[in-house]
């Protein structure tokens, strides 16, 4: 895959959102910010913030909310009866490993990761897309999912840039057939962000597909195609492949009696424990939260929750013709992992930031026509952006 320049207009961008967050956390830190937060694991990890001018202007402001347990998973590892054991390790394990190249600022490490993942998945999903459509619309794509109003998460210390890197690397994988090495990223992908395991009936259906030629653009008769081919297929080789993409359903599971077996206990424990969530059916939690829509008192987030709920849901059903089926069904599923939390403390908790991983969702966007329209909307969800991520800095609830 040879260097292109579309690489370089990614870099700059990234780089200045880098910068104006930077800029931002100063002026709060010079105004007085950002607001302390409360629970045992905020205070427990200040001591190990670096206290030099640099880290203290601008990498100390991102200490933030979930950050504060990826410290501390990153430097004691896990403990039982600990919050920290409902975040997955693969992205402390990289801040560990990262942190003595940064004078063991694990902090510091974690903006890293995220900065060089941010980079690595515009350029990954520029490139994934160009299998399907043209460069100008992979361009346009890639500018919608950047100016998205919670896009600002990718570059903090949490798990958005790594898992879309996982992800986007697998798609271009299985793309090419690599199902070894897609199986491999999709696993991973899994100890990064739990809803990793909707990889598993992707790449079971990116490996049947691929096996069918002149597969027909509608979604219906791609899949009569698909089970037609099943039936007659004798080759060992593909159920060898099958087994493959178990992968990140068997990771998952694999991690879960980690838990249970070290003391640890579960994940579902730990979210009812702390957070009050409960784990349910997909359609259980839809239920809930229709329940919710009625008689929850709403803040604000819960207003920018429902309105941009509502549009990744039309979004998502007027593409079901124009989209890739593999795109349209990891949409959907992970639109009902998100639902299995059934009773999260406010709206709909965090989607906002989890739509971060619906990356099919911004080709529809991009394709609209009108280009002062474009403009606009694009514009309009920069400027949301940028508030939201003022407020996240301040130390105040967005996702």
């Amino acid at each position: 895959m040879r260097v292109k320049k579309e690489w370089g207009i990614f870099a700059v961008l990234v780089l200045a959102l880098r910068t104006l967050y930077a800029a931002v956390g100063a002026l709060i830190l010079r105004s007085g910010g950002p607001a302390p937060l409360g629970g045992p694991t905020y205070p427990l990890m200040l001591p190990y913030l670096h206290t030099d001018w640099f880290s203290r202007w601008f990498i100390n402001p991102w200490y933030q909310w979930d950050t504060a347990s990826y410290l501390e998973i990153s430097i004691f590892g896990y403990k039982a009866h600990s919050s920290a054991i409902a975040f997955m390790p693969f992205y402390p394990m990289l801040m560990r490993f990262l942190a003595p190249l940064v004078a063991q600022d694990h902090l510091a490490a974690a903006l890293l990761i995220s900065s060089g993942c941010t980079l690595a998945t515009l350029i990954l999903l520029y490139e994934l897309l160009l299998y399907t459509y043209d460069a100008k619309l992979a361009l346009r794509t890639v500018l919608a999912f950047l100016v998205f109003p919670t896009t600002f998460f990718m570059l903090a210390g949490y798990t958005e840039s790594l898992f879309l890197t996982l992800v986007l690397g697998f798609w271009i994988l299985a793309r090419k057939q690599r199902w070894g090495w897609a199986a491999f990223l999709a696993s991973l992908a899994t100890l990064t962000r739990l809803q990793g395991i909707v990889l598993t009936p992707v790449l079971i259906w990116l490996v049947l597909s691929s096996r069918v030629p002149d597969l027909d653009k509608n979604p219906l008769k791609q899949i009569k195609q698909v089970l037609g081919n099943v039936a007659w297929t004798k080759s060992p080789r593909i159920y060898w492949t099958l087994l493959l993409s178990a992968g990140p359903v068997l990771v998952a599971a694999g991690y879960q009696l980690w838990l249970k077996v070290s003391g640890f206990g579960s994940i579902d424990t730990t979210l009812s424990q702390y957070w009050k969530i409960e784990t349910v059916a997909p359609w259980t939690g839809f239920y809930l939260f229709i329940q919710r829509l009625f008689t929850l008192k709403f803040i604000y987030m819960d207003w920018i929750d429902l309105c941009l709920f509502i549009l990744i849901v039309l979004i998502s059903v007027f593409s079901l013709r124009d989209l890739p089926l593999d795109f349209s069904n990891y949409i959907w599923l992970t639109l009902a992992i998100l639902f299995m939390r059934g009773t999260p403390p406010h709206l709909l908790a965090s989607f906002s930031r989890y739509f971060l991983a619906l990356f099919p969702i911004f080709i529809l966007p991009a394709k609209m026509e009108s280009k002062s329209i474009r403009i606009f909307a694009l514009s309009a969800s920069m400027c949301l952006q940028v508030l939201l991520a003022w407020v996240f800095l301040l130390g105040s609830w967005v996702a």
